[in-house]
């Protein structure tokens, strides 16, 4: 049934469009429509399991299970496939002038979200509208995190559909983002943003409901980020804070019965980079510090730090973890392209609650010490097309051994490398 709803919204865009051109030859002052996307198919082949979305193409890291019987790696085995599902098409929408300012909208889909039983159902990528004046823009919808790309064109440049996560910010969601020129050249910009596909973790398990984003749409607070950004000549400076809140349970019970939590789990976070893209070259250096960075595809999390038995009631400490990248690629029709990667686990601030033995932790991967990525990659244009050939090594140090409560890592570390071979062909629309 899914899939025929899937077909049925394409063919009522693609009326849409056609519709809205027709009517642009009558009227050209009312608005326009411009479709855009591309048909991408690609082969990967993985020597370790990892973690990973879209049936295998989005990969993070390599996910570590432990040995088997005769100490073997359980997850040190081949997997490859082919999927054509990153396959994405959109609209940009340009309007009339409203309120003094051009106005223009945006909306993208792909096949590459919820990979089920009907892999072909569509997901919301992006869909915003935005108001131009000369000195200032407002953007409410759905897109990219300002941490994401910074200002503009700035994320990482590689072949995978990863795009550098987890050691690059990866999340899109609803927002209101006010930006104002403070000068020809420098930028300020403030975002406040919900949760939707790319959540904060919590201790929710309510059936027959969709708990994915309840820690935040229960926190009554938007994620709050502010940056300032400098763009001058192809180069690109940039930084900028986060503050976000979540409530991770709002009922908890105890010995002596069940209770109302109001108690927030507030974290912070800063990035900066400086980027450069002019000519044939292109350069980013990205650095970000952050608490609790789940909902960005990032290493890290959260835990408890005390617990009242006869409520339930818990409070939260979080873990501090730090990525860095570097990108570089040279060429137009041919390219070079070169991105590394690393992410450090500092620990929580303070110490976790003993549970009988074990503490109780909230995100991804939140006791892994570094996870680390190589990826250089050869690129070739022609026209609509783009055929690349990137070689991938992706590294983590899974904790082992004694957990600590103190700041909740565990005293030796266990290492999982996978070896990714990807060839992707893209034809451009």
């Amino acid at each position: 049934m899914k899939k025929y709803l899937s077909l049925t919204a394409i063919l009522c865009l693609i009326s849409i469009f056609v519709t809205a051109q027709d009517d642009n030859k009558v009227s050209a002052k009312k608005s326009s429509i411009e479709l855009y996307g591309f048909i991408r198919s690609e082969y990967y082949y993985d020597s370790y399991k990892g973690l990973n979305a879209a049936q295998d193409n989005f990969y993070l890291f390599p996910l570590y299970k432990g040995l088997d019987a005769e100490g073997n790696d359980l997850n040190h085995q081949g997997i490859h496939g082919f999927t054509a599902m990153a396959t994405r098409f959109g609209f940009n929408i340009t309007g009339p002038e409203i309120l003094g300012a051009k106005t223009s909208a945006n909306f993208e889909t792909d096949f590459a979200g919820i990979v089920s039983e009907y892999p072909e159902v569509l997901r919301l990528r992006k869909a915003f509208v935005k108001l131009d004046w000369e000195k200032s823009s407002l953007l409410i919808g759905q897109t990219w995190h300002p941490m994401w790309n910074g200002s503009g064109a700035f994320f990482p440049q590689v072949g995978g559909l990863n795009t550098g996560s987890p050691y690059n910010p990866f999340n899109r969601s609803p927002q209101i983002d006010f930006d104002y020129k403070l000068g020809a050249k420098t930028t300020l910009s403030l975002t406040a943003l919900y949760e939707q596909q790319y959540c904060s973790a919590g201790f929710y398990d309510v059936p027959n409901t969709n708990s994915k984003n309840l820690a935040k749409r229960n926190a009554g607070i938007p994620e709050l980020v502010a940056g300032l950004y400098y763009n001058d000549n192809g180069m690109s400076l940039g930084i900028a804070g986060q503050f976000n809140a979540i409530k991770p349970i709002d009922v908890t019970e105890g010995t002596a019965g069940k209770y109302q939590s109001d108690e927030l789990n507030t974290s912070y976070a800063v990035m900066s980079y400086a980027g450069y893209k002019k000519d044939k070259w292109f350069f980013l250096v990205k650095e970000m510090v952050g608490q609790n960075l789940t909902n960005m595809l990032m290493i890290g999390g959260y835990g408890v730090k005390s617990y009242d038995a006869a409520t339930g009631g818990m409070t939260y400490t979080n873990y501090t973890t730090s990525s860095t990248l570097v990108n570089v690629v040279y060429g137009t029709q041919k390219q070079l392209g070169f991105f590394a990667g690393m992410s450090t686990n500092f620990g929580t601030k303070d110490a976790l609650y003993n549970f009988d033995g074990a503490a109780k932790t909230k995100g991804l991967m939140p006791t892994m010490k570094q996870t680390f990525r190589i990826a250089p990659y050869y690129a070739y244009n022609y026209k609509n097309l783009r055929f690349v050939a990137e070689y991938e090594i992706d590294s983590a140090d899974y904790g082992t051994g004694t957990f600590d409560f103190s700041d909740g890592l565990y005293d030796d570390t266990v290492n999982a490398t996978n070896h990714r071979i990807l060839l992707m062909l893209t034809y451009n629309f």
